[in-house]
C-alpha cells in the first residue's frame, strides 16, 4: 500500500479483523509424499479498499506455515477477503488488511508465538490499524494464539474488541506437531504440544480466563472434521476451549478450512454472522447525547454561570457499543476542560460528568471547543459566559475559600509553630500553602477531578501573585495527570508563571511555553486575594506568612499589593523592595517599576485619574484609575 493511502487508513473510523492462518496454499501433500516446504512470500497489505474510506477495516494474518494472500485463496481463485465483502449487510463497509510474517513448514526459523504477536503489533500500528475505534481478530490454526498472544500483551486494547473468530485453532496443542517436531527443530511447533506438557499454552489459558467476562471479546469458533494428511490435526476438543458458543464444523481439513469456493460457504457464514451480531448490529451502535447542552443552529452551547465547574455538563453514551471521545480546538488558553488525557473510551450506556472552568484572568464572553468521536460526527461547542457580574462574585468566591484555608493552616497552632521555628530554606510550609489552596478549590468545587484541582489552586496561587507557588501546583497536576502538561490552559498558565517566576522548567513530561515580553507585559498585577477579600484582611494574612521564614517572601509580596490597593504606594513600595531582598523575582521586579511610575503620576490634585498605559512602561500594561489600583485588569492590547 502507497503511503498516501497508509495516511488515509491511520484516520479511519472501524473495526480491524486479524485472521491468522496456519496452512499454505498448495494441495494437500498424499500422505505418503516427501513434505515439500511452504512459506510466505508476500508483505502485509491493505487487500479490499472502500471509497469512500468504510467504517470496517479487517485484517487477515496467516499463521505458521501460510502466506499472507494465497493462504485464503481457493483453487477458483476466490479469496475470503472478496467474498466477506459481497455479504449484504457488510459488503462495503470493511478494509481488510492482510498480515503477513515468516513462517517455514520443515526448516528451522518460524517466528514462535511471542515473536509473531511482537511482530503483528508493529504491523498494526504501522498500517494504522491501532487508530480504528474498534479491532476485531479473526485467525486460522496458530493464528489464533498469536491474537490471544497480543491481546493479552496490549490489553488496553481488549474495550475496542467486540469479538474475535477463530478457525481451527490449537487451544490445546495440536496432535500433528507430536510427528513433525521429530522430523526437524522448529520453536513454533514445539509450542503446539499438547497444553498439559507446555506452559505458554497453559498461560495464555489462564490469563485469558483471569480477564473478567464483561472486559474480554467474545469469542467465535469453528473446526475442522476432515483429517489432513491422515491426520485430523485440530480436533474439536482443543478448537473449541476458549468458545463462548456453539461451535459448527466446517466440511474441511486442517488446509481448506479458510479457503471458501463462494459467499454462501460455512467458512463465510461463520464470520459473517459474528460480524453482524457483534460489529454492522444497529442495537450496537454507539450514539453520543448530551442532555446538559443546548442546540444553537449547527453547534452546541454550554451557558457557564459560574468560575467554577459544572458538574452537570454529562456526556452519554447511549448506545450499544462504546465510543472514543476526544475534547479537542480549544479556542482560548483561558478555558479549562477535563477530562484532559483524552481521547477516552466512553463504554457502552454509560455516563461521564466533564468538567468546564475559566482561568480566573479569563475575561471574554465566550470560549470553544470541538467534541469529537471516531463515530459520530464532531460537535463544536460555545462555552458561554452568561453574566460577568455572577462570574466575578464565583472567582472572589473560590479566592476567599482559599484564603480561608490558608488562614486557617497558619493559625493552627502546631502548624504554624513549625513554620515558624524552620529555617528559611524549608519546604514543608510553601508546599502546605499550596496544599491549603486547594483544599480552598476542593471546598468550592468538590467534584472535581484531582488534577483539575490542582491547576485552580495554581489558578488561585498564580492570581495572588505568588507564580513560584502556582508552577509547583502545576507540577502537583502533572503528576496526577500527565496528560495535564499538554492541555493549552495549563500550558498557558504554567507559561505565566514561569515567566514570572524565574523558573525555567514545570513540567517533568513536556517542555515549558516560554512568553514573548510584549504577552508577559499584558499579565494582570492586580491581585485577586486582596480584591476578594479586602486590603484588611489580606494585610492580616500577610502578617501571618511573614513568621515564617520560608514564607516570608510571599507574606511581603502580598503585603506590597494590599498596601497598593489600599492607596498606600509608599508603603507598597517598601515592601516589595523587601521582598526582592529575599527572592527577586520578575514578578515583584514589574510591580516595582509599575509603583514607581505611579509614585510619580498620581498626585492628590490629579483631576483626570485616567492614564494611558502606554505611558506606564512594559512593567505596569494596566490603566490607573482608583478602582483598578485594587483589582486585577489590564488594558486591552492595541
Amino acid at each position: 500500500m502507497h503511503s498516501a493511502h497508509g495516511a488515509v487508513r491511520a484516520t479511519a473510523c472501524g473495526v480491524v479483523f486479524v485472521m491468522l492462518c496456519a496452512c499454505g496454499t498448495r494441495n494437500p501433500t498424499p500422505e505418503h509424499a516427501e513434505p515439500q516446504p511452504i512459506e510466505n512470500t508476500t508483505d502485509s497489505q491493505w487487500v479490499v479498499q472502500q471509497q469512500p474510506t468504510g467504517r470496517v477495516a479487517i485484517v487477515f494474518v496467516h499463521g505458521i506455515f501460510g502466506d499472507a494472500i494465497d493462504t485464503w485463496k481457493h483453487s477458483n481463485g476466490s479469496t475470503l477477503f472478496k467474498l466477506v465483502d459481497t455479504v449484504p449487510g457488510i459488503a462495503g463497509q470493511a478494509e481488510m488488511l492482510a498480515y503477513g510474517f515468516e513462517s517455514h513448514l520443515f526448516k528451522a526459523g518460524s517466528f514462535d508465538i511471542n515473536q509473531a504477536a511482537n511482530r503483528l503489533h508493529l504491523r498494526l500500528d504501522f498500517h494504522g490499524v491501532l487508530n480504528y475505534s474498534k479491532i476485531v481478530f479473526v485467525g486460522h490454526s496458530m493464528g489464533g494464539l498469536v491474537i490471544l498472544r497480543e491481546l493479552l500483551s496490549h490489553r488496553d486494547l481488549l474495550p475496542r474488541v467486540p469479538v474475535v473468530v477463530f478457525y481451527a485453532t490449537p487451544q490445546e496443542g495440536a496432535q500433528i506437531t507430536e510427528v513433525a517436531r521429530h522430523i526437524l527443530p522448529n520453536t513454533a511447533l514445539a509450542q503446539m504440544t499438547p497444553a498439559q506438557h507446555h506452559t505458554l499454552l497453559q498461560a495464555i489459558d489462564t490469563d485469558w480466563k483471569n480477564i473478567p467476562a464483561a472486559d474480554r471479546p467474545q469469542i467465535r469458533c469453528a473446526y475442522e472434521n476432515e483429517k489432513t494428511h491422515g491426520v485430523l490435526i485440530v480436533p474439536w476438543a482443543s478448537a473449541t476451549r476458549l468458545c463462548d458458543h456453539g461451535v459448527p464444523p466446517i466440511a474441511a481439513d486442517h488446509l481448506g478450512i479458510v479457503k471458501a469456493p463462494s459467499a454462501g460457504h460455512d467458512t463465510v457464514a461463520v464470520l459473517a454472522t459474528a460480524l453482524k451480531q457483534f460489529v454492522f448490529n444497529k442495537a450496537l451502535e454507539p450514539r453520543l447525547e448530551t442532555p446538559d447542552f443546548r442546540a444553537e443552529g449547527d453547534r452546541l452551547v454550554f451557558d457557564l454561570t459560574n468560575a467554577g465547574v459544572r458538574h452537570a455538563a454529562r456526556l452519554v453514551n447511549a448506545g450499544g457499543s462504546s465510543l472514543r471521545l476526544t475534547l479537542a480546538e480549544v479556542s482560548d488558553a483561558g478555558l479549562h476542560l477535563w477530562p484532559d488525557d483524552t481521547p477516552k473510551l466512553l463504554p457502552a450506556n454509560s455516563t461521564t460528568n466533564m468538567h468546564i472552568a475559566l482561568g480566573l484572568s479569563a475575561r471574554s464572553q465566550e470560549y470553544g471547543f470541538v467534541l469529537r468521536t471516531d463515530e459520530l460526527p464532531e460537535r463544536r461547542v460555545t462555552v458561554r459566559v452568561t453574566d460577568a457580574a455572577a462570574l466575578q462574585k464565583e472567582q472572589f468566591r473560590l479566592m476567599q475559600s482559599a484564603t480561608g484555608e490558608i488562614n486557617a493552616l497558619l493559625s493552627d497552632p502546631v502548624k504554624g509553630a513549625q513554620f515558624r521555628s524552620a529555617p528559611a530554606d524549608n519546604a514543608e510550609a510553601p508546599a502546605a500553602i499550596i496544599g491549603a489552596a486547594r483544599a480552598g478549590v476542593l471546598k468550592v468545587n468538590p467534584e472535581l477531578p484531582e488534577s483539575a484541582s490542582w491547576v485552580m489552586a495554581a489558578e488561585a496561587l498564580h492570581a495572588a501573585n505568588w507564580p513560584g507557588l502556582a508552577a509547583r501546583a502545576l507540577a502537583a497536576a502533572e503528576k496526577v495527570s500527565p496528560s495535564a502538561a499538554r492541555a493549552p490552559g495549563v500550558r498557558r498558565l504554567a507559561a505565566e508563571a514561569a515567566s514570572l517566576s524565574g523558573v525555567s522548567s514545570v513540567f517533568s513530561s513536556a517542555p515549558t511555553p516560554t512568553l514573548a515580553p510584549a504577552d508577559v507585559a499584558r499579565i494582570p498585577t492586580g491581585n485577586l486575594l486582596v480584591a476578594a477579600s479586602g486590603p484588611d484582611a489580606a494585610q492580616q494574612l500577610a502578617s501571618r506568612m511573614q513568621q515564617a521564614p520560608s514564607l516570608r517572601v510571599f507574606g511581603l509580596s502580598l503585603q506590597g499589593d494590599a498596601q497598593e490597593a489600599a492607596g498606600n504606594i509608599a508603603g507598597a513600595q517598601q515592601s516589595l523592595q523587601e521582598a526582592a531582598k529575599i527572592r527577586s523575582t520578575p514578578s515583584i521586579s514589574r510591580r516595582l517599576r509599575g509603583i514607581a511610575v505611579k509614585s510619580s503620576l498620581i498626585k492628590p490634585s490629579v483631576t483626570n485619574p485616567a492614564i494611558d498605559a502606554s505611558r506606564l512602561g512594559r512593567g505596569a500594561a494596566i490603566t490607573v484609575t482608583p478602582d483598578r489600583l485594587r483589582g486585577r485588569e489590564t488594558t486591552p492590547a492595541k
